[in-house]
């Protein structure tokens, strides 16, 4: 029996009792799970654009993308439902050339009675109290400073410099992702009105050219992505792909919300024609209602924080009904709705009867083959998980068991320890790890007989450092439907 040594040499004449240490058999195979939000900052945020910061807190993220960035934002909602993932931020700097969305509101008071002004801003209440005579301008001037006092806020407000009974409320950052933000302003004072003047979108797109740059070498499990266009889809998914091939498998999935209605796939605007362009495995398409208070960016932080919680410990874990904290709807999806926007690669959501999201079904927006054919192989976003983890699992197992190792084309006995990796020894490992962990611990696969038929394991012909092989892993399913026939007599 050849014992192979590392540390002790086999001239060795020096007297006394030597023993080499060896982790390499020791401990759990695995990776710790991260998470990414890419959105914009604020100019206040302090932190570089393209590099990417570890928060642990709301303040943190605040700190370093200003606070009411999208990025804040998002960074807090994810924190409040999921703090196990590791979290972090991708900063992206506002629009060089472009213009930030505002809405204008004048106030009039004709003998004003006690009682408070209303705002709700990106879905979040905030009241202005009013008292008795009190005159429109200081009325307006109460109801600036309730928006601005309104923590992590991604509306500033401000008097406007000709009026002083008229507001202008504001994005606080330029482009047209602050088009999403909603300012309503009730009076519930006697006397006293609010009229909603103009409103004027704001312009210019980011640049997310460098985005494989930044996203570096490092393994993004999830990505919450705040760019909804159909170009920064396409760069993403592009990278998702790249991430996800054989040369570098470093893959993720990203969770991205659409807004509007369902419409049609020819709907311009809607949600299955903005999901008709997308077509990724990668890529998880959340859908919101048109006119939810609640920011997309929040819609997508708070859905991925949940359902990650769940993908990290079980990449093939039925998520079905899974609670979505914080995050509530007026209305749900018909189910004619649900079905379209699931066949169009868009997942699924329901309310309980406190109206709080209950994730229905996750689905990729891979929906056709490369000749445009219909391609279910990816429809359950389990799937896409599954097999990612069945492959990092068998590199992470592969490389701590033979390492070092050298390889032979036939089936010698070379004795007993002898790091000679044959075909007959790898087809042995897959088949061990597939019945003991895949199927025994893990419960990710299934059918042992099927796979163990499907292994194939060769040396390279003229080739003395390359095995290849190919296995066929059947994976587990979700129950997710039970349809039977009830034939009563």
């Amino acid at each position: 029996m050849a014992i192979a040594f590392t540390q002790i040499p086999a001239n060795l004449l020096v007297p006394g009792q030597y023993q080499e240490i060896d982790n390499s058999l020791a401990g759990e195979t695995g990776d710790i799970k991260t998470a990414l939000i890419v959105a914009l900052k604020t100019k206040t945020g302090k932190a570089a654009e393209g590099v990417p910061v570890n928060v642990l807190t709301a303040s943190a993220a605040a700190d370093a993308c200003g606070y009411g960035s999208p990025a804040a934002l998002m960074a807090e909602a994810f924190l409040s439902v999921n703090k196990i993932e590791k979290l972090y931020l991708l900063p992206i700097a506002e629009p060089a050339a472009g213009t930030a969305w505002k809405k204008e509101c004048t106030v009039k008071a004709v003998s004003a009675g006690a009682g408070s002004v209303r705002l709700l801003i990106n879905g979040r209440g905030v009241w202005a109290a009013v008292s008795e005579g009190q005159s429109a301008d200081k009325i307006a001037a109460a109801i600036v400073a309730a928006c601005n006092g309104l923590e992590n806020n991604s509306v500033e407000a401000a008097i406007d410099s000709g009026d002083n009974t008229k507001i202008i409320f504001s994005s606080l950052y330029k482009g047209a992702c602050g088009n999403v933000n909603t300012v309503t302003v009730q009076s519930h004072a006697a006397g006293v009105s609010v009229t909603e003047g103009t409103v004027t979108a704001g312009t210019g797109v980011v640049d997310l050219s460098k985005l494989p740059q930044w996203l570096g070498s490092k393994r993004w499990n999830y990505i919450v992505f705040d760019f909804d266009d159909e170009a920064s889809i396409k760069l993403l998914a592009e990278e998702l792909e790249s991430r996800y091939a054989a040369t570098r498998q470093i893959g993720g999935r990203a969770f991205i919300t659409l807004s509007g209605v369902p419409g049609s796939t020819t709907e311009e605007g809607s949600i299955l024609a903005q999901a008709a362009k997308v077509n990724s495995p990668h890529i998880c398409l959340i859908p919101r209602k048109k006119d939810d208070a609640t920011l997309p960016c929040i819609w997508a932080s708070r859905f991925t924080a949940a359902a990650c919680r769940i993908l990290a410990d079980d990449p093939s874990a039925n998520t079905y009904d899974t609670k979505v904290k914080g995050l509530a709807a007026d209305g749900e999806f018909s189910f004619n709705e649900r079905q379209k926007l699931l066949e169009t690669g868009v997942a699924t959501w329901r309310l309980d009867p406190m109206g709080t999201v209950l994730i229905e079904r996750l689905v990729t927006s891979y929906t056709e083959n490369s000749d445009g054919g219909r391609d279910t192989s990816y429809l359950d976003i389990q799937v896409v998980e599954t097999v990612d983890a069945v492959r990092t699992y068998i590199n992470a197992e592969a490389k701590k068991r033979f390492k070092s190792w050298k390889l032979a084309s036939t089936e010698e006995n070379f004795g007993a320890g002898a790091k000679v990796m044959t075909p007959g020894i790898w087809r042995s490992f897959l088949a061990d790890l597939y019945q003991t962990v895949f199927i025994g611990q893990k419960n990710w696969c299934q059918d042992f007989e099927s796979y163990k038929a499907s292994l194939h394991v060769e040396v390279k012909k003229g080739s003395k450092t390359r095995l290849e092989y190919i296995h066929q892993p059947v994976l587990i399913g979700q129950f997710l439907i039970g349809a039977g026939l009830n034939q009563f007599k």
